[in-house]
């Protein structure tokens, strides 16, 4: 994985808040007909990280600096896996 230890933890810190807080599961998800990659990427946008350029607050990583979505979406796969 491409994306350096300290950006993922801020990234895996964000989006296991985000799906903690909203309760969403990847089974809601796919019996939905929707598919893991949305599920993932969809709680990265809820967690209201931003991950590129510009302005940054605490939180924020600048990964598209680095990396590309194939990277990222690794990461996310990682996050979101389920035991």
């Amino acid at each position: 994985m491409k994306i350096t230890p300290e950006d993922y933890a801020v990234l895996e810190s964000a989006v296991k808040r985000t799906i903690a807080r909203t309760g969403l599961t990847l089974d809601n998800y796919t019996s939905l007909g929707l598919s893991a990659k949305r599920y993932r990427w969809d709680m990265l946008e809820k967690s209201r990280i931003k991950i590129g350029d510009g302005i940054s607050i605490d939180g924020d990583v600048n990964i598209y600096a680095y990396a590309n979505n194939n990277h990222i979406d690794t990461a996310l796969r990682k996050i979101t896996k389920t035991k």
